[in-house]
């Protein structure tokens, strides 16, 4: 299966998809996106990504963060356990032309190591049929330094996720059979 990215400089490029992911579909990055790009949430309209760094959790085909670095993200983390994932985002990337503006970790999210530069926008797109805990793995990355106050954390689930404690809902949407949330700390200073 590909996918297209769906704006910016890489606008129309196919990316393939590992059989082991589930791919956020085109129909709802391109929702995503818009609502971040059409609200004053960070930046002017329409300047949300430009010159951020991105963490792409749960990856699969480094989609999120290739579209981030399409739309002028000045560098993009990703993260997936699966090593053909891991694999198949590396060539995604190069497919792009942005390995110099991209880092791939094969790891448990819950393993990676500290970073010394913190994000400003986070995607967490989980398996939906795997018992994993948003919260702990938000709580993993705050510790760990990959979320500081200004960070904008997105989560898609397969139903609404509307809180996450320390963290004020800045918006959350379904879109189709999925849902989209994001939060930023209310806590950090």
């Amino acid at each position: 299966m590909s996918i297209r990215i769906i704006a910016g400089k890489f606008k129309g490029i196919c990316i393939d998809v590992p059989n082991s992911a589930r791919a956020t579909l085109s129909r709802a990055r391109q929702s995503l996106f818009d609502i971040l790009e059409s609200s004053k949430i960070d930046r002017d309209i329409g300047e949300f990504f430009k010159d951020k760094v991105v963490l792409d959790c749960f990856a699969g085909s480094g989609a999120v963060g290739i579209e981030a670095l399409s739309r002028s993200a000045k560098h993009a983390y990703f993260v997936d356990i699966d090593t053909d994932a891991a694999k198949m985002i590396k060539a995604n990337i190069a497919k792009v032309k942005a390995e110099k503006f991209s880092t791939v970790i094969c790891s448990d999210i819950l393993k990676i190591k500290k970073s010394e530069q913190s994000c400003d926008f986070v995607f967490l797109d989980p398996p939906f049929h795997a018992n994993i805990s948003i919260e702990k793995i938000v709580n993993y990355l705050v510790k760990n330094g990959w979320v500081n106050s200004q960070t904008i954390i997105a989560i898609e689930t397969p139903t609404l996720f509307d809180t996450l404690q320390g963290f004020k809902m800045l918006f959350a949407r379904r879109i189709g059979t999925i849902s989209f949330s994001a939060f930023k700390h209310g806590e950090l200073s």
